[in-house]
């Protein structure tokens, strides 16, 4: 599947159904890109949910979700695409469970992306990469990449002020993940994602991560 384009800049007006936003975005070849972009038009429906809508709303069952934050929030230029209604921005796509035998579901996986250390999120050490020398936190090494309480929670702060959801329930999560991520191509997204203008910034950034918790600096 090739990419879908997004417009870089502009934000199109009035569109109010599934069907609208499917209109938005451009048809790609090939029968299963149907079902990735009915997939990424529920991803890009409004009211994108806050954090603490998510966590009490969100449903028991598979699905995807995607993260959408206020642009600007995050430091450096990230090239993302522009939420077709709302003032926010893609910045990453996820599933729940992301394997056959995990009981996980999206209602499990968006506490996680809310409150879980960093080390057991990727989105979180993805954001904490992203963030944490502009908002002076210090990361540490247990097994695993962490952050002390004080600075989880500000991160979790973070999330709630500048953040979004939105999430699809579905069941062929796995036939189309890749699908979804190279349509929708966000910049935080590093598995099916490896020509996108951020993935060597992002590695760069967890890396950075990575070597600061070590030295515990």
């Amino acid at each position: 599947m090739r990419r879908l384009a997004w417009p870089e800049m502009s934000r199109p007006r009035g569109h109010s159904s599934d069907r609208d936003l499917l209109s938005w975005i451009e048809p790609a070849v090939g029968s299963k890109d149907v079902d990735a972009r009915q997939i990424i038009a529920k991803l890009s429906a409004s009211p994108l949910r806050s954090v603490d809508e998510a966590r009490r709303e969100a449903p028991e069952t598979p699905g995807f979700y995607a993260w959408w934050w206020k642009r600007d929030a995050v430091p450096g230029k990230m090239p993302t695409p522009p939420h077709p209604t709302e003032p926010y921005r893609l910045l990453y796509v996820g599933i729940a469970p992301n394997a056959s035998g995990s009981g996980s579901n999206l209602l499990k996986r968006l506490r996680q992306h809310t409150a879980a250390n960093i080390g057991s999120s990727t989105f979180r050490l993805g954001l904490a990469a992203l963030l944490f020398e502009s908002e002076g936190w210090t990361p540490f090494l247990t097994d695993r990449p962490t952050l002390n309480d004080a600075d989880r929670a500000a991160l979790g702060g973070w999330q709630r002020e500048h953040l979004r959801i939105q999430w699809c329930e579905a069941e062929e999560l796995w036939s189309d993940e890749a699908a979804v991520i190279l349509g929708m191509q966000p910049p935080m997204n590093r598995e099916h994602n490896e020509g996108h203008p951020f993935y060597t910034s992002m590695g760069v950034a967890r890396n950075a991560l990575r070597r600061s918790a070590r030295s515990g600096n």
